[in-house]
């Protein structure tokens, strides 16, 4: 343990960029250290964009490892790097000043409630994740409404052991959303999912959404747990295009996908509700999307947009990830687009397969591109010289 205070105090003093890596999560966190006291810490957060998100209040008992060089921090101080030469749009970040000489905790938790902040907790030896607003704090307890963006008959109010909350994520660009939305989405009735599953009427219903400001979400064949959120931008024969938009509700760039892969597509859910009013506030506060980004591209519906997206993608050496029949994914370029095969130079670990791997177009479910990730991958591998 004294190792580890002393890591973080070194981080503080000499404001170096770390990764905190916990005993008992798979989260890592990126960012600087702002307070070490007694029994944790604040960490001013990065999300993977290289963007200021907030901070996170860790108990010294799960801290793991603090890391201070390795390829990763390397690349998200490119990417930091990159979000102010680029002048991406940047939430504030942290905000709130701590007294290391104070229970951290118990001050992120007056904070919290004393601001109506939406906050993410971990509890000691209990794997969720619970996020809700403080509604009450006392010496020995602290009183928690949650809230469930997935659904809304799912509220409960905690009375929880502060000694017990072993995170505590605040003021992230998520939970900002939520606290801002909190109020409108506590009086927003449960709907029950409404999803269609027949080939043909999704088809029919895709097409007929074509251009609508109606978001949905698609469930794939290959993974029921996963689902992409967003507008219907094109149908063609065999495919969908999706305008993608991510749990902020900001455009999170385009994905094709077959047809004939589609589990579902969910028409109504709580979530749905949530991702709608979560884009009614960003247009409310007129949040522009990143600048490197283009929310506007319209496809051809008579095109086979695998091959089209495929061929573009080798043209321009841009970064997409695919993902194939037999639910492998890959991040990276083509070229030597066929009409039946291409190669793909995939990345792994910011490395670029210059060799490449053959593939079928047929072999390829799911195209991802235009999203921010992607061009952050294409950018430092072309800084670099590698692309």
């Amino acid at each position: 343990m004294n190792s580890i205070v002393n890591d973080l105090n070194r981080a503080l003093a000499q404001q170096i960029l770390v990764n905190v890596y916990q005993t008992n999560q798979e989260v890592v966190y990126t960012g600087y250290v702002t307070a070490v006291g007694q029994d944790g810490l604040i960490l001013a957060t990065y999300d993977d964009y290289g963007l200021p998100d907030g901070a996170v209040f860790l108990a010294l008992a799960v801290v793991d490892e603090v890391e201070f060089s390795s390829d990763d921090l390397d690349n998200m101080a490119f990417r930091i790097q990159t979000a102010e030469d680029q002048h991406f749009i940047q939430a504030d970040g942290l905000t709130m000043h701590f007294d290391a000489q104070r229970d951290l905790r118990r001050q992120v938790l007056s904070h919290a409630w004393v601001d109506h902040l939406v906050i993410m907790l971990v509890l000691r030896q209990d794997p969720h994740f619970y996020e809700g607003l403080v509604t009450g704090i006392t010496p020995d307890q602290v009183t928690v409404q949650l809230l469930n963006k997935f659904d809304y008959t799912d509220r409960p109010v905690r009375q929880l052991n502060p000694n017990d909350i072993e995170v505590i994520e605040f003021q992230g660009q998520e939970l900002t959303l939520q606290g801002l939305a909190a109020t409108r989405l506590q009086e927003l009735p449960h709907v029950p999912t409404t999803t269609l599953s027949g080939p043909d009427q999704m088809t029919a219903t895709l097409q007929a959404l074509v251009g609508s400001d109606r978001l949905v979400a698609l469930v794939a064949n290959h993974d029921h747990n996963l689902f992409f959120v967003g507008r219907v931008n094109t149908v063609t024969a065999n495919a969908v295009i999706l305008s993608l938009v991510d749990m902020t509700g900001q455009f999170g760039g385009y994905t094709v996908m077959r047809l004939s892969e589609l589990h579902a597509v969910i028409l109504k859910s709580d979530y749905l509700q949530t991702m709608r009013l979560f884009t009614l506030l960003n247009r409310s506060q007129q949040q522009p999307i990143q600048p490197v980004l283009n929310d506007e591209r319209l496809f051809d519906a008579t095109d086979d947009q695998f091959s089209a997206r495929l061929t573009q993608a080798a043209a321009f050496h841009t970064i997409v990830r695919i993902k194939l029949h037999d639910g492998e994914s890959e991040v990276g370029y083509p070229e030597q687009v066929g009409p039946e095969r291409f190669i793909f130079h995939g990345i792994e670990d910011g490395q670029l397969d210059q060799v490449g791997q053959v593939y079928r177009l047929a072999d390829v479910d799911e195209i991802a591109f235009g999203y921010l990730d992607a061009y952050l991958t294409e950018h430092q591998l072309k800084v670099e010289g590698d692309l």
